[in-house]
């Protein structure tokens, strides 16, 4: 499941690409185990503390094009989880930018109704920056970042005080 948070990303503060640049590495990541490539990937967005100030068209229409195709990782589910109430007016937006087939596989509900959708004992692995997330937000990030460093044999010092 790639897990997202929104709110971290300001379009007047980031490029568009550097985040565009983080989604294909981080899908590509994941999309490397037998797992993911055999059944896809899940995507959870928290929606919580999301402003319009967040929100630019062409960021979701880059977002959404990476989603459905430029990586070869198949999203299967897309989760938006505690959107603002104002959210259908961005849907409406969002909506065009996706396929039929993408629209299908995008859900909006409150994080009370996660356990339709997650296997049991997901809490474990939520981050704890949802009201029922247990594992600890930073951790994950270092833990992903030294997996990563690992894994492809560099000593690259990252910044992880880059909040996406």
């Amino acid at each position: 499941m790639f897990y997202m948070k929104p709110s971290r990303y300001t379009p007047k503060q980031t490029p568009t690409e550097d985040i565009i640049d983080n989604l294909a590495y981080v899908m590509q990541s994941i999309s490397s185990s037998e797992r993911s490539s055999t059944d896809g990937i899940g995507f959870l967005a928290n929606m919580n503390d999301w402003k319009y100030s967040n929100f630019s068209v062409h960021y979701c229409s880059e977002f959404m094009a990476t989603l459905q195709h430029r990586i070869p990782a198949r999203v299967e589910i897309f989760l938006i989880v505690n959107p603002p109430s104002w959210f259908p007016a961005i849907w409406r937006i969002m909506k065009g930018m996706l396929s039929w087939n993408f629209r299908r596989k995008v859900f909006m509900i409150h994080e009370s109704k996660l356990d339709k959708y997650l296997e049991k004992g997901f809490e474990a692995f939520l981050p704890d920056d949802m009201s029922r997330g247990t594992c600890d937000t930073e951790q994950l990030v270092k833990d992903f970042i030294a997996y990563r460093k690992f894994v492809e044999g560099t000593d690259v010092a990252w910044d992880t005080s880059l909040r996406y």
